[in-house]
């Protein structure tokens, strides 16, 4: 008997190490505490605990650098999956900075109105909570068998650990959410929505 077998619908997520990221790091960080100075309150989104600033970061001159990464990454991730960059360009939409004290975490969510969204990690202490992505076919799940191995046709969670340094871009309709911060030290990244705009 002759077998044949088609993959078809992957969802991929990237990881890319920033290159001199302590240095990128050591601006960022006082950068985010001073917008949680100017706006305790924050905003109430997807964070359980921590604090959530507004979304306009990507405006903000402080930023800038770890903007210009994003959207360098962004233009990598979109030109391997074949998005069309001869007449569109990559541009980063919104911006916001999340510190997780201990217990702080995020509930599952997505990014609607983008095309691919973003993690940078500023500040990251052992067991302070990975991000989770869960499988995005539901009903894939409704009954599953038993298996032997996880593997990417019967894993339903993958979670990749928070470190310094490192970015990882994934579609925004993928839905995923932040893991309690169990280390005593607080846990900051930034994250961002990536948009498509006509070259000019």
């Amino acid at each position: 008997m002759t077998v044949k077998r088609d993959d078809w619908f992957p969802t991929p997520i990237w990881h890319f190490e920033v290159p001199n990221h302590e240095e990128l790091n050591q601006k960022l960080l006082p950068a985010i505490y001073a917008e949680r100075e100017k706006d305790s309150q924050g905003v109430n989104w997807s964070n359980s605990l921590g604090w959530h600033s507004k979304d306009y970061l990507n405006q903000h001159p402080a930023f800038q650098e770890v903007i210009k990464i994003a959207v360098t990454n962004g233009i990598e991730a979109g030109t391997e999956v074949g998005f069309d960059l001869t007449r569109f360009t990559m541009i980063v939409t919104n911006c916001w900075a999340i510190i997780n004290p201990k217990f702080a975490s995020n509930f599952v969510h997505n990014h609607p109105n983008s095309v691919l969204s973003g993690v940078y990690y500023v500040k990251a202490a052992e067991n302070c909570g990975g991000i989770f992505f869960r499988d995005p076919r539901d009903v894939a799940h409704i009954f599953m068998p038993n298996i032997t191995e996880l593997t990417p046709w019967t894993i339903q969670k993958i979670t990749y650990k928070a470190t310094e340094g490192t970015m990882i871009i994934f579609p925004s309709w993928l839905n995923h959410g932040v893991e309690a911060n169990l280390s005593d030290e607080d846990r900051l990244c930034i994250s961002f929505n990536i948009s498509m705009t006509y070259r000019t």
